[in-house]
């Protein structure tokens, strides 16, 4: 599957991926930040999905 990001998200990425890299000496560390937005952003996106599905009538 492929998101593209707007280009605001992109930016803010990219900053973040600055500030992580310039205060984390250790690639572990990065890793771990990134896997951690990654899993939020995936959260997000399918919290979105949720709300949009059709409520399920019993």
């Amino acid at each position: 599957m492929h998101i593209t990001l707007a280009p605001d998200a992109v930016r803010f990425l990219k900053r973040v991926q600055q500030v992580v890299s310039s205060n984390t000496a250790h690639v572990k560390g990065q890793n771990f930040v990134f896997s951690r937005v990654g899993f939020a952003i995936q959260k997000g996106v399918a919290a979105q999905l949720v709300t949009r599905l059709p409520a399920i009538s019993l």
